[in-house]
């Protein structure tokens, strides 16, 4: 083809023949595209780093004795000592009434000190309510304990016991077991009792009154935030801010929003803001497997505001490192210095007068510098807009070239070919996935999470520079162009498919969200594309100076992409330890690929304006990744544990005239992580306990406790599809995904307790029979009702509404979990009846399968020996959360 028969590039410099012929000041020489990938590697060091950073502690001899404005985080550190003691505060253990007492004189001790009336109150509550959460099931409590301070406001308090307008402030200061719960949630609770000792210092109230909640039971299944809302007080409450924990250190993020009213006090107050709406589209979805109060106050109180959680440092939460030493300086002060201004805002303000119903908003901050927020109807007008603006650039790069067919023709080749670099990252990331999990130890991330760059985001990041290279080596012998035109116009291919993505996602409105992660980094990319076409058009630049213009017009929109990937990890990475997945490992290679390809959209293309040598620069970053992925590192080091359930078990099931006809001890070690079952095999057969050849079992003679393969079970999914639970005790419904693939270890019963499930009287009429039961037991209990199919169940006395957990076999199965919250010498037996309709001449036959589940939850005194040798010889890294339990399987 001769020249003057070519489509030339409007002004953008051409070129005859092949790349190598082009003039090496057209082009950035290959091996400094290493030094573009460090460039980015450093830009997400340099966002954490902004993002992380942290107020200068101060200290309360700095501080007026008037001063209600200003936080310390020295004296919230008095009071997390105080709250947290030396023992995990497991709801229902005598430390837990110990340290409930002390959380009470604390708050009365700031009461008496107060300038401003604060009245304070120990509730005891009990009741009952369906948990509509992704394992839904009846939450029965009894004497839940909360410790309650109002600080009150001109709104004041009525004569019948109610209050006038209340915000609510939201912390539990309960813990899980074997777990101090410094982060999860002594942290806030501190927070609480020294915003409430700074604003009881004020000389003139605020608008309205502040109720801060120290509540006693969130552990348990939230109990305790539902058990508030039946005090007097509670009817008063017009918004809430919740305060939880799923993680150490950082800055706690909002992640849950149903009063924009709240959120924009919060976006006015708060100087280094930390929300994502995206958090709360994962949360929502389940993809994060926790839940807090705030569900309790909006679904069941009509209480609508704000949550706000730690999520970095997830690798500590619920585990014995959960320690306050290991909380940095600062973190406290920084938490506390949003919930001041945030708390002091709100109840001063005139606009929260009124309870409002639930309502949606998009938000987000940009690295925490400022924050964004708008209307679900602002945000659908605001990323059509942008979505055109990005298709507008591709416009614009089209005019310069000429609306001509080869030029269009040209750029959706381009844009195929943006495709095919994206499918072909995404393939060689699962080709690399599969490898590692054959060949290595899953979740070698979970102490190292810098990992997840060579093992995936590399891999991700090189697969598509290479085909991107290649795409356009292919293209560029078909139809000449010079080094720049071609990187501009795989730029705007890019352009047009996020603008493409934004405009179809408009027409999902339960997206509206989650669009700004797509919205937010197009608006300044398109922004950018325009002012670097009209560079190039109107100035011939060489290789590096397009390099540079490009980088520097695209920071903002790479800044922003990154910012939410380094959010993103570090929450999703540690979840992956906690998710009884098989193979973790695929889950977080596809989540960082997505993020990754997010993060590089607003640059690709740009990877073209290399030439010469880049495949040499390609195979020696390769060639690291390479070390990386099979570097031989453990998943568990520093303060990153291995979780494990342990229930040392009795298991017996019953016939109908209550005859035994089975029974079976042991331990059953829950499938938590993908390595738990296989690292506590590998860890018994190296110890001094384990006999291959047989020796003293739980049914063998002699007096040394040993174990042996035959007392080894791993249970299949045949078994589980079979019996209810897998027949193992449960302790609570959403741990059932643990059950399957599970270990359990034949060895003696646990120290017997009182545990019983009674049936007190049986009474039938024409259509139907009511059966009513007293339960014994611990302070933790379930009681799974399994309906025969001719027998259903129709109702019970319990004040939730009858509604089927899961159905297994074909036929409904009813959960009620049931908890003591406070500590007392005698527990009190729960007491329930259970009406089926029954045709007459089934009334004397077998109606339904009971089983009542009995736990110890935190009792390390009743260990029996040989449960202590065993639990002796696990690795030291180990993170047991150790059960006592009991199954008792019925017929009724």
């Amino acid at each position: 083809m001769s020249s003057k028969n070519r489509q030339t590039f409007a002004g953008l410099p051409t070129i005859e023949g092949n790349d190598h012929e082009e003039k090496s000041s057209q082009r950035v020489a290959g091996p400094y595209i290493l030094l573009f990938f460090g460039f980015y590697l450093l830009l997400t060091y340099i966002v954490i780093v902004i993002e992380d950073a942290m107020p200068t502690v101060i200290r309360e001899r700095d501080i007026a004795d008037d001063d209600s404005n200003t936080f310390s985080e020295e004296t919230a550190k008095v009071y997390l000592n105080r709250i947290l003691g030396g023992q995990p505060r497991v709801a229902g253990t005598l430390f837990h009434l110990i340290k409930t007492s002390d959380m009470k004189d604390l708050v009365d001790e700031i009461a008496n000190k107060a300038n401003i009336p604060v009245r304070t109150d120990w509730q005891f509550v009990s009741g009952d309510y369906w948990l509509a959460s992704s394992s839904p099931h009846v939450n029965c409590y009894q004497n839940v304990s909360n410790v309650i301070a109002v600080l009150e406001g001109e709104s004041g308090f009525h004569p019948n016991g109610t209050i006038g307008t209340s915000l609510l402030v939201n912390c539990h200061y309960d813990s899980v077991p074997f777990a101090i719960g410094a982060s999860d949630n002594g942290v806030f609770c501190a927070a609480m009792a020294e915003t409430l000792s700074k604003l009881s210092r004020r000389k003139q109230k605020l608008k309205h009154n502040i109720i801060f909640l120290f509540n006693g039971a969130e552990e348990s299944a939230l109990m305790g935030s539902h058990g508030f809302l039946s005090h007097p007080w509670a009817k008063g409450v017009t918004n809430v801010v919740n305060l939880d924990s799923a993680g150490m250190n950082g800055k706690p993020s909002v992640f849950q929003v149903t009063d924009p009213r709240v959120l924009m006090a919060y976006k006015r107050t708060c100087s280094r803001p930390n929300a994502q709406g995206l958090g709360e589209v994962l949360f929502a979805s389940g993809v994060i497997p926790s839940d807090t109060d705030f569900r309790i106050f909006r679904d069941f109180g009509n209480i609508h505001g704000i949550d706000i959680a730690f999520i970095k440092g997830g690798n500590v939460y619920h585990t014995r490192n959960d320690r306050p030493e290991l909380i940095q300086d600062g973190v406290i002060q920084n938490a506390g210095n949003m919930l001041l201004s945030l708390v002091r805002e709100l109840a001063d303000s005139e606009e929260l007068e009124n309870k409002e119903s639930k309502s949606t908003v998009v938000y987000y901050d940009y690295m925490g510098l400022f924050m964004v927020t708008y209307s679900t109807t602002t945000a659908l007008v605001a990323d059509v807009l942008v979505g055109l603006l990005g298709l507008s650039s591709v416009v614009y790069f089209l005019w310069l070239f000429g609306f001509r067919r080869s030029s269009v023709i040209e750029l959706l080749w381009s844009a195929v070919g943006r495709i095919v670099c994206v499918l072909f990252g995404l393939a060689v990331v699962a080709l690399n996935t599969v490898v590692m999990v054959a060949t290595t130890t899953q979740m070698r991330y979970l102490s190292e999470q810098w990992l997840v760059v060579p093992l995936y985001i590399g891999p991700f990041v090189i697969a598509m520079t290479a085909a991107s290279h290649a795409f356009d080596s292919w293209r560029a012998g078909k139809r000449s162009a010079s080094r720049a035109a071609r990187a501009a116009r795989a730029q705007a291919a890019a352009r047009a498919l996020q603008a493409a993505a934004l405009l179809l996602l408009c027409a999902l409105p339960r997206l509206a969200g989650v669009r700004y992660a797509v919205a937010a980094p197009l608006l300044p990319a398109a922004l950018a594309g325009l002012v670097s076409l009209t560079a190039v058009r109107y100035r011939r630049l060489t290789g590096w100076r397009h390099l540079v213009l490009e980088v520097v017009l695209l920071l903002p929109a790479s800044a922003m992409c990154v910012s939410l990937a380094a959010r993103l990890l570090p929450l999703l990475v540690p979840i992956m330890g906690r998710s009884g997945s098989d193979a973790p490992d695929y889950t977080v290679a596809a989540v960082t690929a997505v993020l990754a390809s997010l993060a590089v959209a607003p640059v690709s293309g740009v990877e073209l304006l290399f030439g010469g040598r880049v495949c040499a620069s390609l195979l020696f970053a390769s060639s690291l990744c390479v070390c990386a992925a099979f570097a031989p590192l453990s998943p568990y080091r520093g303060h990153t544990t291995q979780r494990h359930f342990w229930y040392h078990s009795q298991i017996t099931t019953y016939d109908a005239n209550l005859t035994a006809v089975e029974n079976v001890t042991g331990v059953l070690v829950s499938k938590l992580d993908a390595n738990s079952v296989q690292s506590a095999l590998t860890a018994l057969r190296e110890s001094p306990l384990y006999g291959a050849r047989g020796g003293a079992g739980p049914d063998r003679p002699g007096d040394t406790f040993e174990i042996t393969d035959s007392d080894l079970t791993v249970y299949s999914t045949d078994k589980c599809e079979k019996y209810i639970y897998c027949n193992l005790p449960l302790y609570k419904p959403r741990f059932d995904r643990f059950m399957k693939g599970s270990l359990f270890i034949n060895m003696g019963p646990p120290a017997e307790y009182e545990h019983s499930l009674t049936l007190a009287n049986r009474s039938c009429d024409a259509d139907g029979c009511a059966l009513s039961f007293i339960m014994r037991g611990p302070a933790y209990n379930t009681v799974s009702v399994w309906p025969r199919p001719a027998t259903p169940l129709r109702g019970w006395s319990l004040g939730s509404p009858l509604r089927a957990t899961m159905s297994h076999e074909g036929r409904p199965l009813f959960v009620i979990t049931h908890s003591t919250s406070t500590y007392s010498e005698v527990f009190q037996p729960l007491e329930f009846t259970l009406t089926f309709s029954v045709p007459r001449d089934l009334q004397s036959d077998i109606l339904a399968d009971i089983s009542h589940h009995a736990h110890r939850v935190y009792h390390p005194q009743y260990f029996t020996t040989d449960y202590k040798k065993l639990l002796g010889v696990m690795p030291e890294y180990f993170n047991i959360a150790t059960y006592l339990s009991f199954r008792t399987n019925y017929v009724f």
